[in-house]
């Protein structure tokens, strides 16, 4: 190995020790999900009478990317070295159907055939803001709609708004957001057990918005 380097031009070991510095001083790439970390939805006590059909769950096109995109003064910043497992906005439709299943206890339908003669709620999300703030806060506003299929039967369409702090560190980031969507996906299901049981419009806990 000495005898091959010696024949090399300096130039070209000099270049190459240089390459393999900067390898490995390259930061890995780190992963983080918002599905099957702990959340602080409840869990309903009885089963539900109705099923529920999670729609697709649209985000902002600002966050719309592979990596974690944060606050950074008066601008945003994507994180390289800090990225989703899968699609943001399949992340963030995976948590939400699993806190809207233990909450009220009903099975996600999405996608699968609709059995006969059950009743299914049908629930679309609109993620319009998704804040990450490092060191101080994860932030989502929601407008969300809950509806049946039933001929003369408005749906229920409410807006959320939730700020969760956070220490330091994206793993606390992520975190927050975890426990904002799981404060999200409650009053969703509260809502939800409410227009499930009657033929009213339902309520929500914050003013109604116009779903886009």
């Amino acid at each position: 190995m000495t005898s091959r380097l010696a024949h090399l031009p300096r130039a070209a070991i000099v270049a190459g020790a240089t390459l393999l510095g900067a390898c490995a001083s390259t930061a890995p790439v780190r992963y983080h999900s918002l599905f099957g970390t702990a959340a602080d939805a409840a869990v309903a006590t009885s089963p539900a009478a109705f099923l529920i059909d999670v729609r697709p769950v649209t985000i902002p096109a600002q966050v719309d990317r592979p990596q974690l995109v944060v606050r950074d003064g008066g601008g945003v910043l994507p994180l390289e070295q800090e990225r989703w497992i899968a699609p943001l906005a399949d992340e963030a439709r995976a948590a939400l159907s699993a806190d809207l299943s233990r909450a009220l206890a009903a099975t996600d339908v999405a996608g699968q055939p609709r059995p006969a003669g059950a009743k299914v709620l049908n629930v679309k999300i609109d993620l319009r803001r998704f804040d990450s703030a490092p060191g101080a806060y994860a932030a989502v506003d929601a407008v969300w709609s809950v509806s049946v299929d039933e001929a003369g039967r408005p749906p229920l369409v409410c807006g959320s708004s939730i700020r969760e702090s956070v220490g330091a560190g994206y793993d606390e980031l992520v975190r927050g957001h975890r426990r904002a969507l799981a404060v999200l996906a409650g009053r969703i299901a509260s809502a939800a057990r409410g227009y499930a049981a009657d033929r009213r419009d339902g309520s929500c806990a914050e003013p109604q918005a116009v779903m886009r």
